[in-house]
């Protein structure tokens, strides 16, 4: 099939959608137009009712002053006739008032008739006989006129409760119906007031084959719709003549008092008639529309849609088969071909750039999964090795206690003291890579924090190196910790006049408030919890700079640049670590020979001068007195155990060391009121330091207990709060933290009921 001939079958099926949108809009409206009229009605249906009981209060209220008219305590028939008849006159929606006799006859009536009527055996007469100041109604016809009418009866009584005489009004249903009829806008409306037997009052409307009134509906549809207490209050009801109606009846019907129920009805015919006019008009216009468009694709097909689809078409398939560089070459046609090839255009180069950002995308993933294959590995080393700095750093301090201060072997002991505490700052700068250790967040200002650092920096620069400040002077407070910041801002500034490679340079160290459109621009995001601006440091030097092969890299861990022996590796990956830690981000510029400056992004938080500057300040470790409590100390590592023992021992407590945790539940359990404190391991083969001291609290709830870990992360810090752990510390800092963490929970204990 030639292109032509596609292009006008393509016009041929398009021209269908229009007249499927024409009737779906058609059979839409029809739906809505439904909906609305039966809302309408059912609004308008309830309005009646409102309205006829709006007729009934007004009638009693009109019977209860009447009741208290001297001219109708009369024996004088023809008087109380007359005044009957003149109320009659300013009322005309009743066809007729009287009074009755207690006995059941008429005693005079507004139409002055003279009659003699036995009322005793109406419904109204019977219930106002035993009603006691309500009205009493029943829609019957009237005995002279035929016209429907609801009676309205209400007994008069004397100040004993004796019945006077009976007040009836009969409210013309006839009158009362026609008024409503001219007030709906529903086109060819019908109202039908029926009785609670189905007996038809009223039946307005054109409609030639509604029912008489004093006919019967029940057993119908239309007296089960009326009747019903529940449901939907509109329906569709098909008469005798094979005609949808559609009918609402009064919503609220249960609550009236005249017995009358409420249709109101319209053909549905009459509901769709505007739509179907619209059809119509509609379809004449589609028909128009689609032959001048069928003449005009002709046209265009002939003129020059082949030979460019033609370019089009090629164009399309080369992406497909990996040329994402390929394009349409200019000039394009007018119109919306022209706009078409220019499209594919900008799509093949959006393919280009999400090519090459996916290939971003996958390398940062590998990225980010190497930080967390390492950081696994090193929280489990640092837990290992911390176990064993933790003996090494006691069993240091033990025996430098144990000699003479003049003995030979201090000097060796005090540089295995600074050699394992070396490593000790090693683990936490492994931890810190891996954002496995916490930060501890303090409220601070930041240029102070910045300017301590520089006093440092300034004493070890290499000669020939020129550092350089731009700090702003606006108060910027962020919550970090002051000792890992240090180390943020000295492995940059060293990593920089590490990059001058021994020739003069300058490195620059600058400060300023980030606003967030700026950080928008920088594609740094802190989150939604941060509305402040942030806080911008970086780190520039004049040095070698690098390519992007390596700035891809120089965040990975034990990747170097360095020659063996000269660089671990793990600078700027502990950077990384504890930025990302912080909450914050790390970017790096560079080019080889135009330098690098590193970006380091900070949220803010609001703070005040009064809040200090942080700088060196030794930690003064209180000393250990016991006073012969009895601790318990549980741990799977023998070197452990004999030194905390003797730690113990030392400092004035009787500590009883156990190496399962079996054994030391059984001996809580044999006298559980004979221990003061116990501090556990966490990790042990038999259960975790958490397990046991859930173990603990079911023996006895207020016995103290204190973890020591190789590894403190949140999730251990959480679990021990949940358990009733007093204290949770690091075994690395055992001989500092241990007695502290004794005595405060000691001093907190809470004595056995």
């Amino acid at each position: 099939m030639s292109l032509r001939a596609r292009l006008l079958l393509i016009v041929s099926l398009a021209m269908l959608l229009p007249v499927v949108l024409v009737g779906w809009r058609f059979f839409q409206e029809r739906i809505r137009e439904i909906d609305d009229a039966e809302r309408t009605l059912s609004v308008s249906a309830r309005r009646i009712g409102d309205e006829l009981e709006a007729k009934v209060q007004g009638t009693a209220q009109l019977h209860y002053g009447l009741s208290r008219a001297r001219d109708l305590d009369t024996i004088d028939q023809a008087a109380c006739s007359e005044f009957l008849s003149a109320v009659r006159e300013e009322h005309p929606q009743y066809t007729g008032i009287l009074s009755i006799r207690p006995d059941g006859s008429l005693f005079c009536d507004s139409l002055r008739s003279g009659r003699v009527l036995d009322l005793r055996d109406r419904d109204y007469f019977k219930q106002a006989l035993v009603s006691r100041g309500a009205v009493t109604l029943q829609p019957t016809f009237g005995r002279l006129t035929g016209i429907s009418v609801l009676q309205i009866a209400y007994p008069v009584r004397d100040a004993g409760g004796a019945l006077k005489f009976v007040l009836l009004a009969s409210l013309n249903l006839d009158k009362f119906a026609q008024d409503r009829q001219r007030e709906l806008i529903t086109p060819n409306p019908q109202i039908l007031l029926v009785d609670s037997k189905g007996m038809v009052l009223i039946w307005t409307g054109a409609d030639p084959r509604r029912q008489a009134a004093g006919t019967s509906i029940a057993g119908s549809d239309l007296f089960r719709l009326a009747t019903q207490t529940g449901g939907a209050s509109v329906a569709e009801i098909v008469d005798a003549g094979g005609e949808a109606q559609v009918w609402a009846r009064d919503a609220s019907q249960a609550q009236r008092r005249s017995g009358v129920h409420v249709l109101l009805g319209v053909s549905k015919a009459d509901l769709v008639a505007a739509a179907n006019r619209r059809l119509t008009q509609d379809l004449t216009i589609h028909a128009l529309l689609a032959l001048l468009l069928f003449a005009g694709m002709w046209l265009l097909a002939e003129w020059g849609i082949r030979r460019q689809v033609g370019r089009i078409i090629s164009m399309a398939r080369r992406p497909g088969s990996g040329e994402l560089a390929a394009r349409i070459a200019e000039p394009y046609p007018r119109g919306e071909l022209g706009g078409l090839m220019a499209v594919l255009n900008s799509t093949a180069a959006s393919l280009q750039r999400q090519r090459a950002d996916i290939d971003n995308l996958g390398q940062q993933l590998r990225q980010s999964q190497k930080l967390e294959a390492i950081g696994t590995l090193a929280g489990g080393i640092a837990h290992d090795f911390n176990n064993i700095l933790g003996a090494i750093l006691g069993n240091v301090a033990l025996a430098r206690d144990d000699l003479a201060s003049t003995h030979a072997a201090q000097r060796s002991l005090a540089q295995i003291d600074i050699a394992a505490l070396r490593a000790r700052d090693l683990v936490q700068q492994i931890l810190a890579f891996g954002r496995r250790q916490p930060p501890a967040l303090v409220t601070l200002p930041l240029r102070p924090l910045v300017e301590d650092i520089l006093g440092l920096l300034r004493v070890a620069l290499p000669p020939g190196v020129t550092l350089h400040t731009d700090l702003t002077e606006t108060p910027l407070y962020v919550q970090a910790d002051a000792t890992q910041l240090h180390q943020v801002l000295m492995n940059l500034c060293a990593n920089a006049w590490q990059s001058l490679q021994g020739q003069p340079g300058h490195v620059t160290v600058g400060l300023t408030t980030l606003t967030r459109a700026a950080a928008k621009a920088a594609g740094v995001a802190f989150g939604d919890g941060f509305s402040r601006d942030g806080a911008h440091l970086w780190v520039a030097d004049t040095g070698c700079g690098m390519d992007d092969a390596t700035r891809l890299r120089i965040f990975e861990p034990f990747f170097t640049t360095k020659s063996v022996g000269a660089g671990t590796g793990l600078g700027l990956s502990v950077v990384h670590g504890i930025v990302v830690a912080h909450g914050g981000a790390l970017t790096v510029d560079s080019r080889p020979g135009q330098g690098s400056t590193f970006h380091v992004y900070l949220p803010t938080v609001a703070g005040d001068d009064a809040v200090p500057s942080v700088g060196v300040t030794p930690v003064r470790t209180p000393s250990w007195s016991g006073r012969g409590e009895q601790v318990l100390y549980l741990d799977d590592d023998e070197v452990m155990k004999v030194l905390v023992e003797r730690l113990l021992a030392r400092a004035g407590y009787r500590p009883v060391c156990f190496g399962s945790a079996q054994r030391a539940l059984a001996a809580v359990r044999a006298d559980p009121k004979a221990w003061d404190l116990v501090v556990t391991d966490y990790n042990m083969p038999e259960l975790s330091g958490i397990e046991f001291s859930r173990e603990l609290s079911a023996i006895r709830p207020t016995l103290p207990v204190i973890i020591i870990s190789g590894y403190v992360s949140d999730e251990l810090c959480v679990a021990a709060r949940a358990t009733g752990v007093r204290e949770v510390i690091q075994k690395q800092y055992t001989l500092e933290a241990l007695g502290p963490a004794i005595q405060r929970a000691l001093s907190g204990r809470v004595a056995d009921a």
